[in-house]
């Protein structure tokens, strides 16, 4: 059906619908003229826009090597165009989000066989000192100044050289250990390279975990928490769910709760495994190591077992273990299998 019958055909249904259907089909008609078909319109635009640029030469500039290290260290290597044997001499690294451009300086240098490459390391994030982008998805391109003053905009594509990371026992996109905030690069249908960046969620991050004769405490941070004004720690028995309540106390950003020992110590059974929350004015956060690039937490760390003493001179065995999905978890059992602690 041809667009000329379409719009014969509504006419038709619009006069033999009642008068309040009628008029909402006139209304959803209006909208479709006036918003839905332009917005259609440009998104084609701009999507032939991008073909365009992303297929004339000179335009783009394929990269070797883009990723983001460490959850904020983005690092990037591109093979820079041919200008026409005029030599680049400067360039910068462009951000594009909706109408807001950040732009970083990177290097360039020649290689033995004459090919021009851009090269640049940025630190991400907003503490002072490092790069700060907000939230969505950014389009990454080069700005390339030549020698003869005159400058070139590339698009950054993923080049069929481009070497993705190999699988090993760090994650491939892990998050920011200070923010929580996640960079992730990836490729468009076109190869073109954007960075999206999102939030990460509230946590309760363990800094270490101090166990011996003298003190027993966990050590933290939170992340993501405006204020930790007001908050508690709860013990929570993996058995039957029991709780002890704990005090939590802040001290130069820092916060630590201490290990009830008489609370946590086997009693009925030989063996008892104990998960830690902090409540925060009604909201729950599991006291874990979420903030890390390990593939295998559970694997990897593995704090030593410790023997704790308790009043009269018994004693019981306390491991602290974290689970796969970063959960720090305590493992206490009775120092000699069914002798109660």
């Amino acid at each position: 059906m041809n667009s000329k019958a379409a719009k014969s055909l509504l006419a038709r249904l619009g006069r033999s619908l009642p008068a309040g259907s009628a008029q909402r089909l006139r209304r959803a008609r209006h909208q479709y003229r006036t918003e839905v078909k332009p917005k259609a319109r440009q998104a084609w635009v701009g999507l032939a826009g991008r073909m365009v640029r992303v297929t004339a030469a000179g335009t783009t500039a394929g990269t070797t090597y883009l990723g983001v290290a460490d959850g904020h260290t983005l690092n990037l290597q591109a093979e820079l165009p041919d200008f026409d044997g005029v030599p680049p001499t400067a360039a910068d690294l462009i951000f594009s989000r909706d109408r807001v451009t950040r732009r970083t300086p990177v290097t360039v240098r020649v290689t033995e066989d004459g090919q021009w490459l851009a090269e640049g390391t940025v630190l991400l994030g907003d503490s002072p000192g490092r790069f700060a982008l907000g939230h969505g998805d950014w389009q990454l391109g080069l700005a390339v100044t030549l020698a003869s003053g005159e400058t070139r905009q590339l698009t950054l594509r993923r080049s069929v050289t481009h070497t993705p990371r190999a699988a090993g026992p760090t994650a491939l996109v892990p998050p920011c250990p200070d923010s929580g905030t996640l960079y992730r690069p990836s490729a468009s249908l076109f190869g073109t390279w954007q960075l999206t960046v999102r939030a990460g969620q509230p946590c309760a991050e363990v800094v270490r975990v101090v166990l011996d004769l003298g003190r027993a405490e966990v050590v933290g941070r939170f992340v993501g928490v405006a204020d930790p004004t007001g908050a508690t720690a709860q013990f929570v028995r993996r058995e039957d769910n029991a709780t002890h309540d704990a005090a939590v106390s802040m001290a130069n950003g820092l916060f630590s709760v201490a290990l009830p020992l008489a609370a946590l110590a086997p009693t009925e059974r030989d063996n008892d495994v104990w998960d830690l929350d902090v409540v925060l004015r009604g909201r729950r956060l599991r006291v874990g190591r979420y903030l890390h690039d390990l593939e295998n937490l559970d694997a990897v760390l593995r704090p030593v077992e410790q023997r704790m003493p308790l009043p009269g001179g018994a004693t019981f065995r306390l491991s602290p273990f974290y689970t796969p999905a970063g959960s720090l978890a305590l493992a206490c059992a009775t120092a000699t299998p069914g002798v109660r602690a």
